[in-house]
């Protein structure tokens, strides 16, 4: 028989496909993030394993011996995760290069993702996209992964809490205020929605209700890098022209900030390149 990856619902319970549910009643062990989350969709569609094992990754030394015992005795396996398509920051990924070590091929059935219906809304183009799921909590880890990807000119898709949105979306406003960003949250649920914009623009609507809890799906396109340097030259320019006014440097950079629109952080380290000099 089967080793099943499969797809759960990210909120509406209707978007269980029939092939799903038929795989998981055949299923004699079903491995789970949760077991208190699992038990409500199983119980749901009566839905009734003989074992239902919560897995995380620390965990396949111990269970793969015992999953590909049932597996060589002609049963059916699966693994879901809480939401969604497993492995896609969440746990799976150990057991299933296990199986394939062992010659045993998984079977993927297609199913919901947060990610794709998130970039289908974006308004983006989507022929490529790159995606970062969480970031990290220290902010200049994620200024510095944002930096590295943002000039790719592709959609960045990250997965994110509210309280960590918050956070990105100082962090954008400050940084990379020219990048457009489209942040979608309960993606299929009641409170569903998509808010759209500038990022200079969205962090001044932090304040409403929807941003105030849920699980989010922020996508971020930002500038090239041919614009990125073109605007760099541009305050290269006015902060030389300010300078030999007689301008101080803090002076300066609060013109230039005001007159461009490149962030304050980057307009003071060209700054500081130009004073420097004297």
């Amino acid at each position: 028989m089967s080793f099943y990856i499969v797809p759960t619902p990210i909120g509406n319970l209707k978007d269980f496909s029939v092939r799903s549910i038929e795989i998981l009643k055949s299923s004699k062990i079903i491995l789970c993030e949760k077991k208190v989350r699992a038990l409500k969709l199983l119980n749901y569609f009566e839905i009734r394993p003989q074992l239902l094992i919560a897995y995380h990754d620390d965990k396949c030394e111990k269970i793969a011996p015992i999953i590909i015992k049932e597996l060589l005795n002609d049963q059916n396996i699966s693994l879901i995760s809480d939401a969604g398509t497993p492995l896609i920051s969440d746990p799976g990924h150990k057991i299933i290069k296990t199986l394939v070590e062992n010659k045993i091929e998984p079977i993927s059935i297609p199913g919901p993702s947060s990610i794709i219906s998130a970039l289908t809304l974006t308004t983006f183009d989507i022929s490529n996209f790159l995606f970062l799921g969480f970031l990290p909590k220290n902010r200049t880890k994620i200024i510095k992964i944002l930096t590295s990807k943002v000039t790719l000119n592709v959609p960045l898709v990250i997965l994110s809490s509210s309280k960590d949105l918050l956070t990105l979306l100082k962090i954008l406003n400050e940084e990379f205020e020219n990048s457009f960003v489209s942040i979608s949250k309960e993606l299929s649920k009641i409170n569903e929605g998509t808010r759209r914009g500038k990022a200079s623009e969205i962090v001044k609507i932090t304040g409403s209700e929807f941003f105030s809890k849920g699980e989010f799906v922020i996508t971020i396109k930002g500038s090239n890098q041919k614009k990125s340097e073109e605007s760099i030259g541009e305050v290269l320019k006015l902060l030389k022209s300010l300078r030999e006014e007689g301008l101080s440097l803090k002076q300066s950079v609060s013109i230039a900030k005001e007159q461009t629109k490149v962030s304050k952080k980057i307009i003071y380290n060209q700054a500081l390149k130009i004073w420097e000099q004297e």
